[in-house]
């Protein structure tokens, strides 16, 4: 008799594993199916923004992108999946495929690590925000692959956190360290996640090797050459993947001999190539206002309420992580604290440093602020638990219920507005232009690789139009008026002073297509007795 109980035991706790693990596969698959869908509806109907465009010109050629990844811009990965994609039928689609297909699988990712720190339900909880988090979405549509450093960035922590839990595993840094070098490859921006995850990494092995001194000296001397070995591995691995561009970079560097682009390919070469160099910058300032935009990106725009109700609970997730695991501490000062130490030292980064270079941020918040939502859960149970009258229990749940429904529904919205928006319309500008711009009038480009976006799409339209690039200046655009009978002025982002008096005295707005990513505005010259009038 006691056998037989000790059998129905054995297979009753056998069933309850494999329910366990055969709801746990459901759960990932769904959402990987439901990350896939939301990303990939209208990944190729939105018009590519400038950045977008800009990277479809310089990943023409293999040449040109080694000549201009050479010039100390970015590694050349992200540039190389552009050139190979962007021979699609569907350019727009197939360049932002990788973003779509690493946004997707960070979703996983998020359970993944939510379970690693103990906490289940907040890794479902947190695959759920990031599943919803519009600035994600939006970077999941993106041909700049921002959502694949996000992706090696979550990588990178799992695997880092596991190794401190059991560093004995080789495989677990071998892949460490490919993901690590594959995330640099991308861009270089992704040292602010990796130098963080190293650092993680390390100092917590060495925290573990001092805890050693009450072993003896064998134990200390055989774990002191096991991690050795596995951190030599590990270097060797990264340097052997990154060695080929350090040395090309070197040799660019030392001898100045970076490769250019053959006649062939330069007289192939679209005429947008001439005019590659960065846009005209304006600085970032580290202020409030900044502060406050990037709580917004890494919870929600509106309702304004929502960025900081995200706020308490990434604290109160944060400290009740440190509390079980004080190693967390190491990892959220080097991962939101140490990379401004480079920012803040590096002239280009200094200078300008929008939010999405420090997208790594997102994973880890959102991880803190599930852990935090759900021991606010907990404690709402508790406490419930204990009321005795059930009509106010049942009150407080259904205000409970309705703040979470509330937060979902903001998401939501925020997502929708996000389908219903374009990055910014190029399509539709150049379609305008088509329509009214004669044969004799001038098209003058404005700043911010404005030039860009109307060769891109400019070359789907029905006659050709006489564009201008590089009309930043009231001077340069004067000269222009004098020229034609009828100008038109395209640009997007701030407009300099002396262009805007111009404008307003001698242009009319014909046009304004909204952007998420920026207004595209186009003007239209005034008859010249009206402009004169009016001068």
């Amino acid at each position: 008799m006691n056998y037989s109980n000790a059998a129905e035991k054995d297979i009753g706790a056998r069933t309850d594993r494999m329910g366990a693990l055969t709801a746990r596969r459901a759960v990932i698959c769904g959402l990987i199916a439901t990350a896939g869908a939301m990303r990939l509806v209208g990944l190729g109907t939105k018009s590519l923004w400038v950045d977008e465009v800009h990277s479809t010109f310089v990943a023409e050629t293999l040449d040109q992108i080694l000549e201009y990844c050479l010039g100390g811009h970015t590694p050349p990965l992200r540039y190389i999946l552009v050139w190979a994609l962007q021979q699609s039928r569907y350019p727009e689609f197939a360049i932002r495929l990788p973003a779509a297909v690493f946004g997707a699988l960070s979703i996983p990712l998020m359970l993944w690590l939510g379970e690693m720190l103990g906490h289940r339900r907040a890794g479902i909880v947190a695959a759920i925000l990031l599943l919803l988090s519009p600035w994600h979405l939006l970077h999941s549509q993106d041909a700049r692959y921002y959502a694949v450093i996000l992706f090696f960035a979550l990588a990178a922590l799992g695997l880092a956190i596991r190794i401190v839990q059991d560093p004995q595993p080789v495989w677990r840094w071998i892949v460490l360290a490919v993901v690590c070098a594959l995330s640099l490859y991308i861009s270089y921006v992704a040292v602010l996640s990796v130098g963080a995850v190293v650092g993680y990494l390390l100092v917590c092995l060495v925290l573990g090797s001092a805890r050693q001194l009450t072993r003896t000296d064998t134990d200390r001397r055989t774990r002191t050459r096991m991690m050795l070995a596995r951190v030599g591995l590990a270097a060797l691995v990264g340097i052997l993947i990154l060695s080929p561009w350090c040395v090309l970079l070197l040799i660019a560097r030392y001898t100045g001999n970076a490769p250019t682009p053959s006649p062939e390919a330069a007289a192939s070469a679209r005429p947008a190539t001439t005019i590659l160099q960065p846009p005209i910058q304006w600085g970032t300032p580290f202020n409030r206002a900044y502060a406050d935009d990037f709580l917004a990106k890494l919870g929600l725009e509106q309702p304004a309420a929502a960025k900081w109700l995200l706020l308490a609970l990434f604290a109160l997730g944060l400290v009740k992580s440190v509390r079980r695991d004080p190693s967390l501490a190491i990892l959220a000062v080097l991962w939101f604290v140490m990379p401004w130490a480079l920012i803040l030292n590096s002239a280009s980064l200094s200078q300008f440093c929008p939010p999405r270079y420090m997208i790594h941020y997102l994973g880890l918040y959102v991880l803190m602020a599930a852990i935090g939502a759900v021991a606010a859960w907990d404690l709402a149970s508790r406490l419930l638990a204990r009321l005795s009258p059930s009509g106010l229990r049942k009150a407080i749940a259904f205000g409970i219920v309705t703040v979470i429904v509330a937060a979902l529904t903001a998401y939501g919205r925020e997502d929708l507005r996000y389908f219903r928006s374009e990055k910014q319309d190029w399509k539709s500008a150049a379609a305008f232009l088509d329509q009214n711009v004669g044969n004799s009038d001038a098209v003058l480009a404005g700043g911010f690789w404005t030039p860009l976006g109307l060769i891109y799409y400019g070359s789907r339209l029905t006659k050709p139009i006489n564009l201008v690039p590089g009309s930043v200046t009231a001077e340069r655009i004067e000269r222009e008026i004098a020229i034609y009978a009828r100008v038109w002025y395209v640009t997007w982002g701030p407009i300099p002073a002396d262009v805007a008096r111009l404008l307003l005295r001698s242009f009319e707005k014909a046009r304004e297509f909204p952007g998420l990513n920026g207004n595209i505005l186009i003007y239209r010259s005034k008859p010249k007795a009206k402009a004169d009038d009016g001068g």
